[in-house]
């Protein structure tokens, strides 16, 4: 499957907002924080953990390589890209 977002394209992210299932989230990179990561929630566990994945997993780092987050690393739902 192929990116749902490009290198390059803008995003609009509606901060500090409920998620669910499919929804695709904004959030820094557990290793490099000052890089922010766009990734699709898959699961929310039990205790607000998440498991994000990319649209693209071969070339994905996503929870495979990095495990679940708290809900409280998300800063918010990505609504549309142009």
């Amino acid at each position: 499957m192929s990116p749902t977002i490009e290198d390059g394209e803008i995003v609009l992210y509606v901060p500090r907002v409920e998620v669910k299932v499919g929804d695709i989230v904004l959030m820094p990179h557990p290793f490099k924080k000052s890089v922010k990561i766009v990734k699709r929630l898959s699961e929310i566990h039990p205790g607000g953990r998440l498991t994000l994945v990319g649209d693209n997993p071969a070339e994905s780092t996503d929870s495979r390589t990095f495990g679940t987050i708290s809900i409280n690393s998300v800063q918010g739902r990505i609504e549309c890209k142009w």
